[in-house]
């Protein structure tokens, strides 16, 4: 096995549109192999997760590593605090597949098959239409949407309607402001007939109390899931409650940190289908693990991605790496010249996305087209 010695760590952010700012950053070892971790969360997070970061990596730099597994222990932080730091959680998944990603590299091998996957051409995706959709928020604009992915070539489709809805809201005022989101589940349905597969994400945003009635609501509109309706982290025994009383599959735990604590939940039955995120669950490596417990299981996987083109052909390799999980998640619509920020260009089709060839992830950052559009490079 070979070591990675990380020597250098490149900061590149690029402001998306008012609410998203992507946020990677580009580690050099010593032996002059490079890759690319995105780190995006927020405008304001990404800051503080970069922040982090450049705390941390004075230790490792030079420190021979073989293994991503090591890098808490070099760093002197125990194995389970990120599962309660969130920050944490990110600043050390970016640096764990930084480690993955460059002995990839020095492997000769893609980051599917350092995985223990086999090289592949493509996976599938479904798309999410919410942040095509800033600018109009009415349910016609939700189907018009919906019914573009569909002309895109996307066999499944994901909508998050449910703004009016806040966990501070009493029962009833819960279910009066759902009325709206239902509406836009239901425009969605019919923009795009019965053949296509309808997933909806809550963001957390339901009282148990109130998720049951809802998921019953949506269940008459044939949804593939309902995601996240609240928080698995904090209400993990009541999600399983909810999961058992409904006819909807329950699916999420993007923020969860650290294979285990998926598997206790699927144990639980809290839900059906994980969802980690390469950005926070502890690395690529780490969502692999994941997802191939889940499906041992019996249960499902399939990546939580609606970020920039890096954790999306991150995440496109643990699909391929990870074989039988559902298709993997893409956010359609949010810019028009995503694909120019990568070399060689991020490649999505009829919906399904293109792992481009060559080790680790296969590509590189375009810093002139970075900088072309806006983009901040700090070395």
């Amino acid at each position: 096995m070979s070591e990675v010695r990380l020597s250098t760590m490149k900061e590149v952010l690029i402001s998306v549109t008012r609410r998203t700012v992507w946020v990677f950053l580009e580690f050099t070892d010593t032996e002059g192999a490079s890759t690319v971790v995105e780190v995006t969360k927020g405008n304001l997070q990404g800051d503080a997760v970069v922040d982090l970061v450049r705390q941390l990596f004075p230790t490792l730099r030079n420190r021979p590593i073989e293994n991503e597994s090591e890098v808490c222990a070099v760093l002197g932080i125990e194995e389970d605090r990120p599962k309660n730091d969130f920050m944490l959680a990110t600043a050390i998944s970016c640096l764990r597949s930084a480690v993955t990603q460059l002995n990839a590299i020095h492997n000769r091998v893609s980051l599917t098959e350092e995985l223990g996957g086999v090289a592949a051409e493509k996976v599938p995706l479904y798309g999410n239409i919410n942040r095509a959709l800033l600018g109009s928020r009415s349910p016609s604009a939700f189907g018009k949407m919906a019914e573009r992915a569909v002309g895109m070539g996307f066999e499944t489709v994901k909508c998050a309607p449910f703004d009016e809805v806040n966990r501070q809201l009493s029962v009833d005022e819960s279910l009066r402001a759902s009325e709206l989101g239902l509406a836009r589940v239901a425009a969605v349905r019919s923009a795009i007939g019965d053949q296509i597969d309808l997933l909806v994400d809550c963001h957390s945003r339901f009282l148990p109390e109130v998720a049951g009635s809802v998921a019953n609501r949506l269940a008459e509109l044939n949804i593939g899931w309902f995601e996240e309706p609240f928080q698995p982290r904090t209400d993990a025994d009541r999600l399983s409650d909810l999961s058992k009383n409904i006819s909807v599959t329950v699916a999420g735990a993007e923020g969860i940190y650290g294979k285990n604590a998926f598997v206790d939940l699927l144990e639980k039955g809290s839900v059906s289908v994980i969802m980690p995120d390469v950005k926070h669950c502890g690395g690529v490596f780490e969502a692999y693990a994941a997802g191939r417990a889940s499906i041992a299981l019996g249960a499902d996987v399939s990546l939580h991605s609606p970020s920039g083109p890096v954790s999306q052909l991150a995440s496109a390799h643990v699909t391929a790496a990870i074989a039988g999980g559902r298709p993997l998640e893409h956010a359609i619509g949010e810019t028009e010249w995503r694909s120019e920020l990568l070399t060689p260009a991020e490649r999505i089709s009829d919906g399904y996305f293109y792992l481009p060839e060559g080790p680790g992830l296969g590509t590189e950052l375009n810093l002139d087209a970075i900088t072309r559009h806006g983009g901040i490079i700090k070395d």
